[in-house]
């Protein structure tokens, strides 16, 4: 059994703020295999991959994970990790959070137009407003431009516009 299952002793230094805690406690119980498989996702290796690692199966991987979430009371395996990493540095857990960050939006402006990928254009209301905006200021200013280049010409050949 190693140090850290008898108590929170992080690297033979003594953690005495993570005595107490409830998700101190928790990640106590996990077992030194899931421990292993939690620093590997850690790395964003695959189940498939820690197998290979480890010499296990990718499915007995998959179920460690799972005890090992279910045990933290995590969604996900590289939640779990990331707390397992905490921990082993001595960082206090956070009280969990009542909704998952929402990830930054990729606004992407799709054409307007079809194209071969996209034989009809379904594009969300975001994109379409986009390019509301994006005609509104291009017409006026292309056909101020337009006009100013038609009046330059005629200058230049001598007509004058009454």
């Amino acid at each position: 059994m190693s140090q850290l299952e008898h108590g929170p002793n992080l690297g033979g230094i003594s953690c005495p703020a993570l005595d107490g805690l409830p998700g101190a406690s928790r990640l106590e119980e996990l077992s030194e295999r899931q421990r292993c498989y939690l620093r590997l996702v850690l790395q964003l290796k695959t189940s498939k991959e820690i197998a290979a690692a480890t010499g296990t199966s990718p499915r007995a991987v998959d179920k460690q994970l799972l005890k090992a979430n279910s045990l933290l009371g995590a969604s996900t395996r590289f939640q779990s990790a990331q707390m397992l990493a905490a921990f082993e540095q001595g960082v206090e857990p956070l009280p969990g959070a009542t909704a998952l960050p929402i990830p930054a939006a990729d606004f992407r402006l799709s054409r307007p137009w079809p194209t071969a990928e996209a034989a009809v254009n379904m594009l969300p209301w975001k994109q379409v407003a986009a390019w509301i905006v994006i005609v509104s200021i291009a017409t006026p200013a292309g056909l101020t431009t337009a006009g100013m280049a038609y009046l330059t010409v005629l200058f230049l050949l001598g007509h004058r516009p009454y």
